[in-house]
Parts: C-alpha cells; sequence; structure tokens
C-alpha cells in the first residue's frame, strides 16, 4: 500500500523533474505547493494529467488534487480518507473507482514513499525511492467532486479535485533471490503501482478504455513494477514519520537499526 510519500520539491522543478524523466513536455505549473516529507491522506498532491485544449492540443500538466478519491456519489469530504490507495485487482468493478479507471487515469509523482515492516517490538518504517534519483510515479486516477455545502455559501469554485494510488501485490519471495525486489516482497504485501515513462504515456493518455482495454492495462501495469520497482533503493528510517505533525527532510535520513 502508499499511505505516506514524499514530495518536497517545488512544482516548477517537479516539471523539470518530469520532463529529463522523459515524462513530459510537462506545461510550467500555475500553482505552488509548500514542500512535504510527511504527506498523508487528504493532503494536497500534485498530479500529472493529459488533456486536449480547446484548439486541440494535448498537454501535460500538474494540478493540485486531493489525495483520497471522491465520487461523484460522495455525501461529503472525509469519504476520502479511505480511498487512498485502489487495490488494482478491483478497481475496474469497485463503485468508488470504476467511473474514473474507465476515462480518468493519472499520474501521482513522488520522491519516495514509507512503508512500516512489522517485527520486533514496533514496527518499523522504511524510506523506498528511486536509486536514479528520478521521481517515481504511481499510477494514480482522478476524479471532480461538487462540494454543495460550498456552493451554497456562494462560494466561486465548488469543484474540488482529487485521486487515489494504485496499488497490487508485492513481488513474491523468491522472485528475486537477493536486492530490493526480496527485501520488498518481506516489507509488505502490497506496492504501490509505479509506472515506466512509456506505459505512463499510455495509462494518462486521455479517453474512455473498454473493460476489455483496462484489464490488459492493470495486467501490465502489475507485470512492470517488477522491472521498474529492481532499481529502486529501501533503507529503514526514524520512527518519527509515523507521526504526521513531523514533517522535514531529517524523515529521510537513514536510522541505525535498533531492533536487532
Amino acid at each position: 500500500m502508499c499511505g505516506r510519500y514524499v514530495m518536497a520539491k517545488d512544482t516548477g522543478d517537479l516539471a523539470d523533474e518530469l520532463n529529463r524523466a522523459h515524462l513530459g513536455p510537462v506545461q510550467p505549473p500555475a500553482f505552488e505547493l509548500a514542500p512535504n516529507w510527511n504527506i498523508a491522506p487528504t493532503s494536497t498532491v500534485a498530479i500529472l494529467v493529459e488533456r486536449y485544449d480547446q484548439d486541440g492540443t494535448l498537454r501535460r500538466e500538474l494540478h493540485p488534487a486531493r489525495w483520497g478519491l471522491l465520487p461523484v456519489w460522495a455525501k461529503d469530504m472525509t469519504f476520502s480518507s479511505r480511498t487512498f490507495n485502489a487495490r488494482s485487482e478491483t478497481v475496474a468493478s469497485k463503485p468508488s473507482f470504476r467511473s474514473a479507471a474507465k476515462a480518468r487515469r493519472c499520474a501521482v509523482p513522488a520522491e519516495a514513499y514509507y512503508e512500516w515492516k512489522a517485527g520486533g517490538a514496533k514496527k518499523r518504517p522504511h524510506a523506498i525511492h528511486s536509486a536514479d534519483g528520478f521521481p517515481l510515479v504511481f499510477a494514480g486516477l482522478y476524479e471532480w467532486w461538487k462540494d454543495n455545502e460550498a456552493e451554497a455559501r456562494g462560494e466561486p469554485d465548488p469543484w474540488i479535485l482529487s485521486c487515489t494510488i494504485l496499488t497490487g501485490p508485492s513481488p513474491e519471495t523468491g522472485q528475486a533471490a537477493d536486492g530490493v525486489l526480496s527485501e520488498l516482497a518481506e516489507l509488505h504485501d502490497r506496492i504501490p503501482l509505479a509506472m515506466t515513462p512509456e506505459f505512463a504515456a499510455q495509462w494518462i493518455h486521455p479517453g474512455e478504455k473498454s473493460p476489455d482495454e483496462l484489464d490488459v492495462m492493470i495486467e501490465q501495469l502489475r507485470g512492470d513494477i517488477l522491472t521498474v520497482a529492481a532499481d529502486w533503493e529501501i533503507y529503514e528510517v526514524d520512527p518519527d514519520v509515523g507521526n504526521v505533525r513531523n514533517n522535514g527532510p531529517e524523515l529521510l535520513t537513514p536510522a541505525p537499526t535498533l531492533w536487532e
């Protein structure tokens, strides 16, 4: 799963990083987000979408979104606290996600994410990031949700953009004799589904997919994670990351192993 992650770059630098990682051309963003080393569900995050402009030009853009999908029928924003991840195995059929999976797919960039490993007296937090320094790019979905209460108050823009991150099974023990894949297998039974630049271009391309097309894409997404994750690095970090009020670059500092 993915319950906490890091994006400390400003949006302009993030756009440049995505361009260098062959995920562009990304348009210069029109918004800023504060650096965040401990992003939790319901936070505002940057997502990468592709859309056609009024003149028919295809554009890749970063937009701010609430992390936790709000389907159009959600009664209030608290719904998003339980839809920040979407299981890839059921995303095409589950009511919360199926409409977005069919037509509203995005990418969610992250510098790193955190996962907790059970063992010893406490769960042990670990940071996972790409060895080449480029952002991880998770497969995501997005939705627009209308806040009727905001509209009743006369607020000029009652529409909220929201997103979720797709997850899949972690690599099975034995799929790799050693290295990061075996570490991921031992760390957690779920993994956020990061994409190659080539697959990301297919995933975020606008347009509705048939059930068969969507099944093929999701199957490829789960298969590609073995290649994508093989280049990741993973290490233990301080338990302070477990408190969302802690927020700073020190959270990514490797911690001494205290539970041996």
